[in-house]
């Protein structure tokens, strides 16, 4: 099936390649679909963490500059919710 996706090619061990194949074969996936989900779900992850990291390095900031954060339960308590 034509498509105007990048396409990238990619080297496996042969025994890797086995336990694609037995994955693919009882999901019944072609193996382009497994290492696509795969690779999809590695990214969402890694930009997860990396936002996290982020979010961290922003809050130690904060702190450093000499503001204070408070819970979101102490903030519900202020607001009166």
């Amino acid at each position: 099936m034509p498509t105007n996706k990048p396409r990238v090619n990619v080297t496996f061990s042969e025994s890797d390649t086995e336990m694609m194949h037995l994955i693919c074969n009882k999901k019944n996936i072609s193996m382009s679909g497994l290492i696509r989900k795969v690779m999809e779900d590695w990214l969402e992850e890694y930009e997860d963490m990396l936002l996290a990291k982020r979010a961290e390095e922003a809050d130690e900031r904060w702190e450093k500059g000499g503001r204070k954060t408070i819970s979101h339960e102490e903030l519900w308590k202020r607001l009166s919710i």
